[in-house]
């Protein structure tokens, strides 16, 4: 078999083998409480959720609309407590929360504050604020849930500074409670890989064997929606269990992963908060890639060898100890 046959062959092997458990990476499936509502697949075998090297500063965001372009550094004129808010509410009811801004420019300086796509659902007390170099002043929000459930995404913009804002409204009569957490190291997600997340079903009361409707979404903070998600479960005690998603079509940015559990006469909500960053192939990744070319070159150079040993044997190169009468006989 010539030495072309052999190297074909190995880099179709190799290609088969490394092509499916490196680059796609092997599944792991798990199996927790509730069935099938326990099986959740992972495609990341190395460095789950870690994405190396210095992340970009959420706080920081691009200029107000309207604002100056160029693509450069946005300095920080003011520091915002809290960075974001996810809040529960049952429908027609509202809730207080204070915010404190402080001042980092050396002058004085006017802030703006607005609401971005949480019309109605949000109440500021200040729409300017002026604050002496280093000063620190508070204002109050009401968040207000109307007679709708659901889970809506907005902003709270504060001079450069923007606060994600997520509201989850509920039904006021609660047979289930439903939470949803981010998995993800930091809650960022590099693009293009899994989202893991956890949920958790806890039934309220008086013990029942009910069907309820999971319905998951992925959206901005913007209200636009990326990705919807439906299953149905039979829940008759406490269940946890993992569901990734793919992040593949979503740009970079920061987003909700929400669950609305939907059974007989309510709805209960819950949402988390996640970031979609550049991906980034870290230095492990590296080093097992080198590993493999390293190997490779050696099985070739090996393979290469056995086959100039077996062509040599073939090949008679001393004469002399060949009988000399072969020669002589003549075919009748």
């Amino acid at each position: 078999m010539k030495a072309s046959t052999y190297v074909i062959i190995l880099l179709i092997l190799l290609d088969s083998f490394f092509g499916y458990f490196v680059l796609t990476g092997l599944d792991i499936i798990s199996v927790t409480s509730g069935g099938e509502a326990g099986i959740t697949a992972s495609s990341d075998p190395f460095f789950e959720g870690n994405i190396p090297g210095d992340l970009p500063v959420t706080e920081e965001e691009a200029a107000p609309s309207g604002g100056a372009g160029g693509g450069g550094i946005i300095v920080p004129s003011v520091e915002v407590s809290p960075t974001e808010f996810n809040i529960e509410l049952a429908v027609n009811t509202n809730i207080e929360k204070t915010i404190t801004v402080k001042n980092l420019k050396s002058t004085v300086n006017n802030v703006n504050i607005r609401q971005s796509n949480l019309d109605n659902m949000i109440i500021i007390s200040e729409s300017l604020l002026t604050l002496n170099p280093g000063e620190t002043k508070s204002f109050n929000v009401v968040f207000v849930a109307l007679n709708r459930t659901g889970i809506f995404t907005g902003k709270i913009l504060i001079g450069n500074k923007e606060i994600p804002v997520s509201i989850n409204v509920r039904t006021k009569l609660l047979l289930f409670d439903s939470n949803i957490v981010v998995l993800n190291k930091n809650y960022i997600v590099g693009q293009g890989r899994k989202l893991k997340t956890e949920v958790t079903l806890i039934p309220l009361g008086d013990e029942n064997r009910l069907d309820v409707a999971l319905n998951y979404v992925i959206q901005d903070y913007n209200g636009k929606i990326y990705l919807t998600k439906s299953e149905t479960l039979l829940v008759d005690k406490r269940i946890d269990f993992r569901r990734d998603f793919d992040t593949g079509i979503l740009p970079l940015g920061q987003y909700i992963v929400g669950l609305e559990l939907v059974y007989p006469n309510g709805v209960a909500t819950s949402s988390a908060h996640f970031e979609v960053v550049e991906r980034v192939i870290s230095l492990g990744y590296l080093v097992y890639y080198l590993i493999i070319a390293i190997l490779i070159n050696m099985i070739l150079i090996v393979v290469l060898f056995i086959d100039r040993f077996y062509k040599q044997r073939r090949i008679p190169t001393d004469y002399s100890s060949v009988n000399p009468q072969f020669f002589s006989e003549k075919k009748i």
